[in-house]
C-alpha cells in the first residue's frame, strides 16, 4: 500500500512539473500588478479576461486589458500572474504572422479564395500571386492599459485610482 502511495506521489508531481514548464509566466513590478489587480476586482465582463501585450519604442511595452470571449486568444502558454491568478497574454505579433491550420498544416486562400493546404515552396515561387494568406485582426477600442518598462515598473495608464 506504501509503494502505491509513493508512486502515486510521484506521478502526480511529475504531471505538476511538467505542466508548470509548459507555462511561460510574466510578473509585473508590484505597483503595476495592483494596479492591474485593482481593476480586475472592478471588472464584471461575461467574457474571459485577456491582456494584449504591444511593442512600443524605448524598450516599453503595453499591456491592454481585454475581456473576450474568443476561444483562440485564451489558447497561450505565456500568462500574466496578478494576485494569485494567471491571465492569457496574447502578443500583438501573433497578429502578425497569423494562419489557420488543417490537418497539421496551414492554410492559405487559392485564387478562388477557397481555403487549400499551403502548397510547397516551389509550387508557391511557380504561381507567385496564386495565394493569399488569412489575416486575423484585432480592433482595440478604449481599452484600459498599463505602460510598462522592461523591469515592469508602471510608466502610464489611462486607469482612474
Amino acid at each position: 500500500m506504501r509503494v502505491i502511495i509513493v508512486v502515486s506521489l510521484l506521478i502526480l508531481t511529475s504531471c505538476s512539473i511538467k505542466k508548470q514548464a509548459e507555462m511561460i509566466p510574466y510578473v509585473l513590478d508590484l505597483n503595476t500588478e495592483e494596479s492591474i489587480y485593482n481593476e480586475i476586482s472592478r471588472s464584471n465582463g461575461n467574457g474571459k479576461i485577456v491582456f494584449f501585450l504591444e511593442f512600443m519604442s524605448d524598450s516599453m511595452l503595453k499591456f491592454s486589458l481585454l475581456d473576450l470571449d474568443n476561444k483562440e486568444a485564451l489558447i497561450t502558454n505565456r500568462k500574466l500572474f496578478i494576485n494569485d491568478k494567471f491571465y492569457p497574454i496574447v502578443f500583438e505579433t501573433d497578429y502578425f504572422f497569423y494562419t489557420e491550420i488543417k490537418e497539421f498544416k496551414p492554410v492559405v486562400l487559392n485564387e478562388d479564395d477557397k481555403e487549400i493546404i499551403m502548397p510547397t515552396i516551389k509550387e508557391r515561387k511557380n504561381n507567385i500571386g496564386q495565394y493569399g494568406y488569412k489575416k486575423r485582426v484585432l480592433i482595440i477600442d478604449n481599452s484600459l492599459y498599463w505602460i510598462v518598462n522592461k523591469k515592469g515598473a508602471l510608466i502610464e495608464t489611462n486607469v482612474t485610482q
